[in-house]
């Protein structure tokens, strides 16, 4: 089973947040974007948006390597795909 790293779920949320945070301030504040404060908030904003998609390719290659491992796993089993053991095929 595929699983998300929990700590790195946490900071795209963490980021998430700041990030609307930031950009609800600068719209409740009237700042515009080429003027301090303004300027330096979308700057940031622009930052925290990076790293949101830094965070989400670390996490996409997080279950890629999980994937590949399974099936690493599978092609290094000794029973060809879809076998069934004599035991396990009474059940069925």
């Amino acid at each position: 089973m595929l699983e998300i790293n929990e700590q790195l779920a946490a900071m795209i949320i963490t980021a998430t947040n700041l990030y609307s945070q930031v950009k609800e301030h600068i719209k409740a504040k009237g700042y515009k974007d080429d003027e301090f404060p303004g300027n330096v908030l979308e700057d940031m904003s622009d930052k925290v948006c990076k790293m949101i998609t830094d965070l989400g390719d670390v996490v996409g290659r997080d279950i890629i390597n999980q994937a590949l491992d399974e099936e690493e796993k599978r092609s290094n089993s000794p029973y060809p795909k879809g076998y069934v053991s004599e035991d396990a095929s009474k059940c069925l």
